[in-house]
C-alpha cells in the first residue's frame, strides 16, 4: 500500500533540482531557438553554438535522469484537499507531460545527432559513435525533438500560469511547496 505523503514542501534535493533544471532547461530553449538561426556560414560559427547545445543538453539529460529517479523514490506532497477535483487532475497530467517531455527532449536530440554526419562533441571531446549516418531518421528525430519543445513550451507555459494563478489572485501558499 502505498502512503500519501502529508508533508506540505518537497524535500530540499527536490527542490533544487526544480530551479536548477528549470533555469537550464529555460536557457537551452533559449539558446536553441537563437542558434538555429544562424547563418551555415561563416563556417564553424554554427557548429560551435550546435555543439554548446548538445553539450548542455547532455549534461541536462543526465540531471533529468537524476530527478526522475529521485521523484520514483520519494512521494512528493499531497495537493491541497481544496483544490477542486478537475483542477488536481490537470496538475497530475500536467507534470507527467512535463517529465515526459524531459525525457524525450535529450534522448530524441542525442539519437538525431547520432544519425547525423557530424560528430558529437561533449565540450570539446568527440563522443563515439555507435550508429551509422542515416538522413531520413535525423530527420524524423529533428521533428519530433522540434514538436517536442512546441509541446514542452505549452505545458511550462500553462505551469507558470497556474503557479502565477494560485499564488498572486488566490493568495495560497502553493508556490511554498517548492520554494526554498
Amino acid at each position: 500500500m502505498i502512503q500519501m505523503n502529508l508533508q506540505k514542501r518537497y524535500d530540499a534535493i527536490a527542490v533544487v533540482l526544480h530551479w536548477l533544471i528549470g533555469i537550464c532547461l529555460l536557457g537551452q530553449i533559449t539558446l536553441g531557438l537563437w542558434m538555429i538561426s544562424l547563418p551555415k556560414t561563416p563556417p564553424g560559427l554554427r557548429a560551435g553554438w550546435f555543439n554548446v547545445h548538445k553539450s548542455v543538453g547532455i549534461t541536462l539529460g543526465v540531471l533529468i535522469l537524476f530527478r526522475v529517479l529521485w521523484r520514483l523514490m520519494h512521494q512528493p506532497p499531497a495537493l491541497a484537499g481544496d483544490l477542486p477535483t478537475w483542477e488536481q487532475w490537470v496538475a497530475k497530467a500536467n507534470h507527467f507531460m512535463l517529465y515526459l517531455c524531459m525525457i524525450i527532449m535529450p534522448v530524441s536530440g542525442v539519437l538525431g545527432s547520432s544519425f547525423s554526419k557530424y560528430p558529437i562533441q561533449y565540450f570539446g571531446y568527440k563522443l563515439p559513435k555507435f550508429i551509422e549516418p542515416n538522413d531520413a531518421l535525423k530527420e524524423i528525430l529533428s521533428q519530433v525533438h522540434l514538436y517536442t519543445l512546441i509541446i514542452f513550451v505549452a505545458l511550462i507555459s500553462l505551469h507558470v500560469i497556474a503557479v502565477i494563478r494560485h499564488t498572486y489572485f488566490q493568495k495560497n501558499t502553493m508556490i511554498r511547496r517548492m520554494w526554498f
